[in-house]
């Protein structure tokens, strides 16, 4: 069996995901990149902020 290590694409341009439901919670869930929570340095525990603007949704990292 190969194992194989994913590698991280850094700000590919474009990112498209969609839209899940958690079967346990029930829960809407969108998955963030990996290199988008890297890029800014967030970890788990990072309180966001969600905005929207229009169209778009803005996600800022939450500070004091």
């Amino acid at each position: 069996m190969e194992t194989e290590i994913p590698l991280m694409q850094k700000n590919p341009g474009k990112y498209f995901s969609t839209v899940e439901v958690d079967p346990v919670t029930g829960e809407y869930v969108v998955q963030v990149p990996e290199w988008i929570i890297s890029e800014f340095g967030w970890y788990e525990g990072t309180q966001l902020n969600l905005e929207v603007d229009g169209d778009s949704i803005l996600i800022t990292e939450l500070k004091d």
